[in-house]
């Protein structure tokens, strides 16, 4: 399938860019991928309706020209460590692993993977491979030797790994079965030894020089991303230069007027504790160096977060339900003044309202959902700040982004207004396709008789007619009761209302008589266990629900299983179920 690329200018521009908001905004048109639809009408005049996007030699002269612009800005603060990096201390940083990489032998198109924690090193390596044409495969950190077997094998084109020391005895494993060219340790506290490259013995050895490759920004890959694989073996989704350029634009031109993103540039304090593994957390370093923003990096834990929070007037934080369940039930929540944040952004799953009223009420800050997946660079919706504020909507579709709900088994099919159906994307974000997989690409990569080329998503969203998105769940854990059509999220969401409820999960059990039959796992808070009986949480479910959509069967847990992202994996329960039950169904 012919990937669909954005529109650039003639010129091609690295460091000698500059980025001015007015000339990149058009408040006229509304662009090649958005037609009028119930949403446009939200759009103040103000705000960009299209974007002329800048024609980049690649996805690393946004770095280039934010250390040109402003090389003393604060780029990155590694907390854990106590070391502070300038945008110009960034860009000679790149400059220099760039000439390491490329006395390696890495050559163009070639994969450098990155297996490790959040730390300043993978954003010299991030951008150091961008410059020299080079794929980033990052893994996840928490991922185990099946899981890397299975992304360098599917890849086959990774011949230099970049890991973490925490993270090299697990690595190590896995390459007794996968040899690897290269294999480069970032070490700082241990003295490990073994059959590898210290990233600081070798890198920092080399000149401050930029290399000049020549990359294709809209067919060269910039990133080979492993999805978590909650519905079978992760997939590898290419993305590229141009991907990655337009969702930075476009996010920063829907979030402010052309005036407000200068007033933000280089001002804004980012809390970057998402995984760099994951697209969230990889879009954001794009997002952020643009801005000429700085970046406090850390290992993820609530009191320490809250407290840089209070201290550095943090004004930018993003991350997944996870991340901000663990913030509101921390005991000293109410004790942190957290009001200097300004952008507070949730995304990858569904937040819980609950979760979302302890912020707005105790925290006095406004957690606002988004929506994205990897197969859009991320970023699709936005609530910002000109948007009104509905808790539960992901808000409307960004900048150059069109967006339909379709009948899932009707492609050419749309829904009405408030009816739930297919999230499908025409955008300049959305993937090449998948890696090696074309039949799977086919599957998702559809063209209707509009001839554009629509991404489906999987997940059942419905709109209202003011043009706000809700998402209501996946189309393939839609629980089928008496007729009924149920998304887990609608019973989860209730239940996160029970005042002994720390987390739950919903699964369909097949039954003969009903479709399916439901079940809640339920995960209770500490002063509650022992207290509360699975019949209670039943019998207050009735009360609470409609009479086909309170849970069956309630069963208490100790750990609600969640992908290296925090999304819940009803899966894991489902085939457990399964499984005890004797019953051989696909699932």
């Amino acid at each position: 399938m012919i990937h669909e690329s954005i529109r650039m200018g003639e010129k091609t521009f690295c460091d000698d860019w500059n980025f001015d908001p007015k000339e990149l905004a058009d408040y006229q048109n509304l662009g090649d991928y958005r037609p009028y639809r119930a949403w446009i009408d939200k759009v103040p005049d103000d705000i960009a309706k299209t974007v002329n996007y800048p024609n980049l030699k690649g996805a690393h002269c946004i770095l280039k020209r934010t250390a040109k612009k402003n090389p003393n800005n604060l780029a990155i603060y590694d907390y854990d460590n106590k070391v502070k990096y300038t945008y110009h201390e960034l860009n000679y940083h790149v400059d220099q692993v760039s000439t390491g990489l490329l006395e390696l032998g890495v050559q163009k198109q070639d994969g450098i993977a990155f297996y490790g924690s959040n730390c300043p090193e993978y954003m010299f390596s991030l951008f150091a491979a961008n410059q020299i044409g080079a794929v980033w495969v990052p893994i996840n950190p928490l991922l185990k030797k099946k899981e890397i077997l299975h992304i360098l094998n599917d890849s086959g084109i990774v011949n230099t790994i970049i890991t973490h020391e925490n993270q090299y005895t697990t690595l190590k494993r896995a390459l007794k079965e996968k040899s690897v060219k290269n294999v480069i340790v970032v070490q700082k506290q241990k003295e490990q030894k073994g059959d590898f490259i210290n990233f600081d013995e070798y890198f920092l050895k080399f000149p401050s020089e930029k290399p000049e490759i020549t990359i294709n920004t809209k067919e060269d890959l910039l990133a080979l991303m492993y999805t978590g694989g909650t519905t079978g073996l992760p997939k590898g989704v290419m993305l590229t230069h141009s991907n990655i350029i337009a969702n930075t634009f476009q996010t920063a031109f829907y979030l402010d007027p052309a005036e407000g993103i200068m007033d933000k540039y280089g001002r804004y304090v980012n809390m970057a504790v998402l995984p760099l593994a994951h697209i969230f957390g990889l879009y954001l370093v794009y997002a952020t160096v643009n801005q000429a923003y700085s970046n406090i990096m850390l290992q993820y834990d609530a009191k320490t977060v809250l407290e840089l929070i209070q201290k550095y007037k943090v004004t930018m934080f993003s991350g997944v339900p996870t991340h901000y369940q663990i913030l509101a039930n921390y005991p000293d929540f109410n004790k942190y003044d957290i009001t200097s944040l300004e952008l507070i952004t949730s995304a990858g799953a569904a937040l819980p309202q609950k979760v979302a009223q302890i912020f707005k009420d105790v925290g006095k800050v406004i957690v606002k959902q988004g929506y994205g997946l990897t197969e859009c660079s991320p970023a699709t919706h936005l609530q910002p700040d000109w948007l009104e504020y509905k808790p539960d909507s992901i808000g409307v579709p960004i900048i150059d982004t069109d967006c339909l709900i379709i009948d899932p088994e009707d492609t050419e099919k749309e829904q009405e207004f408030g009816q739930a159906g297919e999230l499908i994307i025409h955008g300049p974000q959305v993937m090449k396709g998948y890696w090696k997989k074309p039949k799977a690409t086919e599957k998702v990569l559809i063209k209707r008789n509009d001839n554009k080329t629509w991404l489906r998503t999987g997940d059942i969203v419905k709109m209202d007619e003011s043009g706000y998105f809700y998402v209501v769940g996946r189309s393939k854990e839609m629980i089928k009761y008496k007729g009924y059509r149920i998304l887990p999220f609608e019973i989860e969401n209730t239940l996160y209302e029970h005042p002994d409820i720390l987390e739950a999960a919903v699964i369909g059990i097949p039954d003969d008589i009903v479709g399916e039959k439901i079940k809640a796992f339920v995960k209770l808070k500490p002063e509650s266990k022992g207290k509360v009986t699975e019949d209670q949480i039943i019998e207050w479910a009735k009360e609470n629900m409609a009479g086909y959509k309170y849970p069956r069967e309630v069963e208490f847990v100790g750990i609600i299983p969640k992908s290296p992202v925090g999304k819940v994996l009803r899966r894991a329960f489902r085939e457990q179920e399964l499984k005890k039950r004797g019953i051989d169904r696909e699932i």
